[in-house]
């Protein structure tokens, strides 16, 4: 069964629409590759992705003992590309997190980040992840 269809709009841009609900993600080229660069390109939908998976699982994690991951977030940094493999060879998320939580559930917390994501475990790029417990 399909879930997503992408759809070419020209200029190197992309219409994504996820069918369960109708959501649209839109991607251009970079300006640097002849696109628009107005949407995010691929690869940061990529960082996108591995950011919201990382926090989707520390999310889980945090509420399953009891505690709220409301409030927090993350930024995504530098995103490193092999043009020689056209690989992401590096990202770098910065989490940020509640100075609340304690050295266990800070543990587990980085734990479920590294290991708990299908985007990341899916992944051969450095995954550069810092935290800060502010």
């Amino acid at each position: 069964m399909m879930s997503a269809k992408v759809t070419y709009q020209g200029k190197y841009r992309f219409e994504s629409v996820y069918l369960k609900s109708g959501d649209e993600i839109h991607t251009d080229a970079s300006q640097d590759s002849g696109g628009e660069g107005f949407h995010p390109t691929p690869v940061h939908v990529l960082a996108i992705a591995l950011a919201t998976c990382a926090m989707t699982t520390m999310a889980m994690g945090v509420e399953k003992h009891g505690d709220s991951f409301n409030g927090c977030y993350a930024e995504i940094g530098n995103i490193e590309e092999d043009d020689e493999k056209v690989t992401v060879s590096k990202i770098t998320i910065t989490f940020h997190l509640k100075a609340s939580y304690n050295d266990a559930m800070r543990k587990r917390i980085e734990a479920y980040a590294r290991k708990g994501c299908y985007v990341g475990n899916s992944l051969t790029a450095e995954k550069n992840f810092i935290y800060l417990y502010e």
